[in-house]
């Protein structure tokens, strides 16, 4: 299979193409390529937001960075963090599994939660990645679309299908990769894929947020 056809499978039968890509030598590299399509599209994001002028108005940021230039920052940030986050929530299912039986391999598990960010990630960049693109040829006043996005409007309602749909999928996917890559039974796969997912989007909002 290629890497195109993994990445459409995980999302139409994802656990057969999961099966078959642990089996596959290339499953590494086909993760860390599925996890670079994030890395590429959300950089997009933090470039466009740094040209639109945006900064964050709901919550102050974690690390003690000015909110006017916090999406610049974003931009170098984002990389390692996400990189970082993907070994750490691999390492938590790597461990947790063992009890249980857990019989997959690190690298299988960095190869299928790769692919299962990169998918997940899709239904949040749907509605970010064309949002700061207007603000970012001047379509859009981004400042004023934050402040916005925190009052009830058709705006804040597709923002939050998104996201929640986005949140949808990563339970789900974590979960079928937990399950699938370390052959454990399905109530602790659920909940030590819900609880690397958890682990990793903290995380990830400590450093870009």
């Amino acid at each position: 299979m290629t890497f195109g056809q993994y990445y459409r499978g995980i999302v139409l039968r994802p656990t057969a193409t999961l099966t078959s890509l642990m089996a596959d030598d290339r499953r590494l590299r086909f993760g860390l390529m599925a996890l670079g399509i994030n890395v590429v599209l959300y950089t997009w994001v933090y470039v466009n937001l740094t040209i639109g002028g945006g900064a964050p108005s709901a919550f102050e940021p974690w690390l003690a960075i000015p909110k006017e230039v916090y999406y610049f920052y974003n931009q170098f940030i984002l990389a390692p963090s996400m990189v970082g986050c993907w070994i750490l929530s691999a390492g938590v299912i790597q461990l947790a599994s063992k009890p249980f039986g857990g019989r997959g391999t690190f690298e299988g598990t960095l190869a299928g939660l790769g692919f299962a960010i990169s998918i997940a990630c899709l239904a949040s960049l749907a509605h970010d990645l064309p949002d700061t693109f207007l603000g970012a040829i001047g379509l859009l006043d981004l400042k004023a679309y934050e402040v916005a996005l925190n009052t009830p409007t058709i705006w804040r309602t597709i923002l939050w299908t998104c996201y929640v749909s986005s949140f949808v999928l990563f339970f789900f996917l974590f979960w079928k990769v937990t399950r699938v890559v370390q052959q454990i039974r399905n109530g602790p796969a659920f909940v030590i894929g819900s609880t690397a997912f958890v682990i990793y989007q903290v995380t990830f909002l400590v450093f870009n947020r």
